[in-house]
């Protein structure tokens, strides 16, 4: 929407006349970004296109617009919201501000240049830029200098406007170039903010759905998790509506640095143009590095400790007022490594030393130590308990039901494995991708293990301290089964069993 493509410089600006009797190269005192020409410059420019008014348009609300702007605003929106005020009018309810475009267009048509101004200490003609003082002299103020100073330390006028005007017309396309890529990152996390409210208020309606089942004593329980959610959301919306706020500061402050840019620009065929010119322009650049620095802030709320068990959770603390819907699990005999060995009741196992003679059928592991639940899941919500006290190592979860059963291969999330491992007693591991390391405050006695069919939820939990140890969240498509791998005994080290914890209720 700009009416300038980068490439040169913009009309210059009405200057004031200098008395000579107060120029110097040595003296300049007034504030760079101060002067009422500036300001009024800045009011003949358009926020949208940080240019002077093209045709402007006068919305109801009294704000103007370039024309161009306003109706590209439109093509996006489809209704007119006013980018300074926020207001909304129907299509075309703006006309044209034939004053603001006269005023426009006289500022454009003044070429008004300061008068000659003349050096107070050689009382000559000013034609020359000193670049180490960065003001204007004359060609006796050249003289005075060394002899090797001369030819590098000044500029003839027109020279040095041209010099100061190329850096500021790449500093101005640089700027625009942010400018874009702050408007995107400023969209991507209003859209991340939306995201996370509504992820919020999805995460609200299941914990009350929950607690609805409950007894009505059981609300102060439900009002202490949305409390928590309310300040887990409140933390994390905080820091990404901070950064949106910081990003909104740091567009406008682009525009404005954008508008300085333009007025200075008007005054490139002046003298007074060159008056504390690399002050401006170190500015700039200060103003420049400061904008580049963005990134965008972005989280998520934990779905394992919101949306998990949550009557099973408090049943740990209410039990004797709850039936709890517990999956009833037993060990599929049929899957099992010949080096496992199962209880009568098929619910612990653990890894023998002698290999057993067993059919080799499709369905049993030949090479890891592992087996199946006898039950498969393809919908509902299923939750049960593996005690892993005393164990070494072990690998829990669930897999699908078309995994490879033959020989070795890589286990993770990507090739059907929802899974969480331990070993050599510490080094504790979600199969995810990439894997991510685990931590633990003390040795799990015994796991929890959550599926959210239809919910594409996989979580973990320590199951003692009702505490949410790690969520997968993907798309279930094929029937899914509870997965056991007691790992080798290693000489008794891990001799201890699996064991699927029943409750008889």
């Amino acid at each position: 929407m700009s009416s300038s493509t980068g490439e040169n410089p913009s009309p210059s600006t009405p200057v004031s006349n200098t008395d000579p009797g107060n120029s110097s190269p040595h003296s300049s005192t007034e504030s760079l970004w101060g002067e009422p020409m500036e300001d009024f410059i800045k009011e003949l420019t358009c926020i949208l296109c940080v240019e002077l008014f093209r045709e402007p348009m006068i919305l109801p609300c009294s704000h103007n617009f370039c024309k161009v702007c306003i109706e590209n605003l439109c093509l996006r929106k489809g209704v007119i919201v006013c980018p300074e005020c926020q207001g909304r009018f129907p299509d075309k309810s703006y006309m044209e501000n034939t004053v603001l475009q006269r005023m426009v267009e006289k500022l454009q048509a003044c070429h008004v240049m300061s008068t000659q101004q003349r050096c107070t200490e050689h009382n000559e003609p000013v034609t020359l830029y000193w670049k180490p003082e960065g003001t204007l002299a004359c060609f006796s103020c050249r003289e005075a200098q060394k002899p090797e100073d001369q030819s590098t330390q000044f500029l003839l006028i027109p020279d040095a406007v041209q010099i100061y005007t190329e850096k500021l017309i790449s500093r101005r396309i640089q700027l625009r170039s942010i400018l874009l890529k702050l408007e995107i990152l400023k969209n991507a996390q209003e859209e991340k903010i939306s995201n996370h409210k509504e992820n919020k208020l999805q995460l609200q309606y299941h914990i009350s759905m929950e607690f609805l089942k409950l007894h009505q004593f059981l609300h102060g329980k439900e009002k202490m998790l949305i409390k928590q959610l309310k300040e887990e959301s409140d933390i994390l919306l905080q820091e990404m509506e901070a950064n949106l706020n910081l990003l909104q500061d740091k567009s406008q402050n682009t525009k404005d640095i954008l508008g300085h840019i333009q007025s200075r620009l008007y005054q490139q065929n002046s003298a007074s143009f060159l008056k504390e010119i690399q002050i401006f322009v170190d500015r700039v650049n200060k103003k420049t590095e400061q904008s580049s620095q963005n990134e965008l802030v972005s989280g998520s709320l934990s779905m394992g400790h919101f949306k998990g068990p949550v009557q099973y959770l408090v049943w740990k603390e209410m039990k004797s007022i709850l039936s709890p819907d517990i999956s009833f699990l037993t060990l599929d005999p049929a899957t099992a490594h010949p080096n496992l060995v199962l209880s009568e009741d098929l619910t612990c196992v653990s890894h023998g030393d002698s290999k057993q003679l067993l059919p080799d059928s499709p369905e049993r592991f030949d090479c890891s130590v592992s087996i199946l639940g006898s039950e498969g899941f393809t919908s509902g919500k299923h939750y049960w308990e593996v005690e892993v006290e005393n164990k070494t190592k072990w690998t829990l979860g669930v897999v699908k039901e078309g995994i490879s059963r033959k020989g070795s291969y890589p286990m993770s999330s990507k090739a059907g494995h929802w899974l969480i491992k331990l070993r050599r007693k510490s080094e504790f591991k979600a199969l995810d991708v990439p894997p991510r390391c685990l931590t633990m405050s003390s040795p799990l006695c015994r796991v929890g293990v959550y599926l959210d069919y239809e919910g594409g939820q996989v979580s973990f939990y320590d199951a003692s301290k009702l505490i949410h140890i790690y969520s997968f969240v993907d798309t279930f498509a094929e029937k899914l089964y509870p997965y056991f791998c007691p790992c080798l005994n290693d000489s008794g080290e891990n001799g201890d069993p699996l064991r699927i914890v029943t409750y008889n209720m």
